[in-house]
């Protein structure tokens, strides 16, 4: 298992940055929501899905990490330098939080991409497997991370989870607080 941070600053394909973080209490959202802009970056990052490349990071990108209270995932919705959605990957985690260093959260490997058009993807289901054989993860800790996994599908399947809207909505109080600055 690895802890990762919100921040992003080990990446070194960002040469320009901006990073910025709220804590939200509301009626739709309990949690710390962080926005990490990508000004200028050394090469463009694209992945591939069912042989559709998509671009998540490049010069004037996004990217909106929601992290809910009591939640074993955490949400990284990918915005294009025009504002658009390309992608939201929702990351299994044990746990997510703050330390001394950040916002973290503690990665079970599982993810779940969730693109624009309504088709998702489960992910790194080896690396899960691979964790659990060589005992980096419990099995609790395993069947922890397909539960959520599979909670999350179920959800996607009925309508009941869609990061966009309230991704979007995040998006505009950074936007609106980025104007107060």
């Amino acid at each position: 298992m690895e802890r990762k941070y919100a921040a992003r600053s080990s990446w070194k394909r960002i040469v320009k940055r901006d990073y910025r973080e709220l804590y939200l209490e509301t009626t739709s959202f309990t949690g710390y929501v962080t926005r990490l802009d990508m000004i200028r970056v050394t090469d463009p990052l694209s992945v591939r899905y069912s042989g559709q490349e998509i671009q998540i990071a490049g010069d004037g990108y996004s990217w909106l990490q929601q992290f809910p209270a009591g939640q074993k995932h955490v949400i990284t919705t990918m915005f294009n330098a025009h504002g658009q959605i390309v992608q939201s990957y929702i990351d299994i985690c044990l746990r997510h939080g703050r330390d001394t260093t950040g916002i973290f959260w503690d990665d079970l490997m599982l993810d779940l991409v969730l693109l624009p058009s309504g088709e998702y993807f489960v992910l790194d289901a080896e690396e899960l497997e691979t964790a659990l054989t060589a005992g980096e993860i419990t099995r609790e800790d395993y069947d922890r991370a397909w539960k959520e996994i599979n909670r999350l599908q179920q959800q996607i399947r009925s309508a009941e989870f869609g990061p966009g809207p309230l991704a979007c909505a995040h998006d505009d109080l950074f936007r609106q607080t980025n104007k107060s600055r």
